[in-house]
């Protein structure tokens, strides 16, 4: 007679794929929710150089740019408390 294996060791070993299966599952939607992140960081840095260049502009064309100003304070504003440092 061949010696088999207990059922238990089956079971063990299914719950050991299982937990394998999670664990990649997890990591595959944290890879994708840290460069969803880095995606919106950059988004967030490219507006605020923009707001920045029209600033100067502005300010270069009219003296009344205060308007303007206050956009690109609330967009500095919102990228500091939204974009953790590294």
């Amino acid at each position: 007679m061949n010696p088999t294996e207990p059922p238990a060791s089956y079971g063990f070993r299914y719950f050991a794929i299982g937990v394998l299966c999670v664990a990649v599952l997890l990591g595959g939607y944290f890879m994708r929710l840290n460069a969803q992140v880095d995606r919106d960081r950059v988004e967030a840095v490219e507006r605020l150089a923009l707001c920045r260049q029209v600033e100067r502009v502005a300010s270069a064309a009219s003296s009344n740019s205060l308007e303007l100003r206050d956009t690109c304070q609330q967009l500095n504003g919102q990228s500091s408390n939204s974009v953790a440092p590294l």
